[in-house]
């Protein structure tokens, strides 16, 4: 094949390829093997798990939280307003490229029937009382907070301490839903080994057991991390409230960081982090962050008026 017709070959391949997918409605190669229905199908089934306890997806004394009083409401009612606020920062593109066709959404709080998946309804925002410093999100648009990352208290030196944190980190979960980062690597995993049908065809139980238990609560890829973090900065900015939340989580504990200009080392990173965790360094992080904040000339508050986060974790005593 001469070089002209090698061209020829690869426009024609191209305008194939895209004229393919758009056919089909399709935004990227995975969703020929894993569809926004298919996730849509594997949260709902994670969430249920969760909502039982599983042993599969809860650690022994773990449970969603439930508000018992006035204070832990108020907290609940304003940590899922922070992630509405998220979800309409999100770009219309992406959001029509999480929604499925089919009637397959359902807040699982308050109603028990399937309705059409909206903007409105595609997300849920939970809580999971637990003593670990965590936070996850899975396919479908479930995201969950542990108690434990909220609060911040004399025994707990490393939880959230403004809205900016909660923000930034709520952000960078939805960032991992909306760019289909668990499909992405189900099908990396799965679809290597020729059983991703049977895996779908057989649900939740199937992924965990052949992918573990803890697929979803393991750490993305360096690259998806970084991405991630990164729609979270479009988010927060988006919003108008600072992202720096997200260096201040991260840089927390690190020597390496200097809070006076909020930069941080890379050179005093151990080489031994940088090759094997599954996160990017944490000082990557926050200068990389640091980068886009004084690209967009941001200065936005790192908590809004009114009722201070920090506050209502406190009064919920969770």
């Amino acid at each position: 094949m001469n070089m002209s017709n090698k061209w020829k070959f690869f426009w024609i391949a191209s305008f194939t390829t895209v004229v393919f997918f758009q056919a089909c409605g399709l935004h990227s190669w995975e969703e020929l093997f894993v569809s926004t229905t298919d996730e849509k199908k594997m949260g709902r089934e994670f969430d249920s798990l969760v909502r039982i306890k599983h042993k599969d997806v809860m650690s022994a004394g773990e449970e969603l939280f439930v508000p018992q009083n006035d204070a832990q409401q108020e907290l609940y009612d304003y940590y899922k307003e922070r992630g509405k606020e998220i979800v309409n920062a999100i770009d219309k593109k992406d959001i029509e490229a999480l929604l499925p066709g089919e009637k397959l959404c359902r807040n699982s709080d308050t109603q028990s029937e399937k309705v059409k998946c909206t903007k409105d309804n595609f997300f849920e925002f939970k809580i999971i009382k637990s003593s670990q410093l965590n936070a996850f999100a899975v396919p479908g648009g479930y995201v969950y907070f542990y108690t434990e990352i909220l609060k911040q208290d004399n025994k707990n030196k490393n939880g959230f301490r403004s809205e900016s944190e909660l923000m930034s980190v709520l952000g960078h979960e939805v960032g991992h839903v909306v760019l289909h980062h668990s499909r992405e690597s189900i099908v990396k995993q799965a679809a290597a080994a020729g059983v991703i049908s049977i895996l779908l065809g057989d649900g939740i139980g199937a992924i965990l057991a052949s992918l573990g238990a803890n697929f979803w609560l393991l750490g993305n890829s360096q690259d998806n991390e970084a991405e991630a973090d990164v729609k979270g900065f479009e988010y927060t900015n988006k919003i108008g409230i600072s992202s720096e939340g997200l260096s201040d989580f991260f840089s927390r504990g690190l020597k390496s960081y200097d809070p006076s200009t909020g930069k941080c080392d890379e050179k005093k990173e151990s080489s031994v982090l940088d090759a094997f965790s599954t996160h990017p360094p944490s000082c990557e992080r926050v200068n990389s962050n640091r980068k886009r904040m004084e690209a967009a000339k941001q200065d936005f508050p790192k908590d809004r008026p009114g009722k201070k986060f920090t506050d209502l974790v406190k009064a919920a005593g969770i």
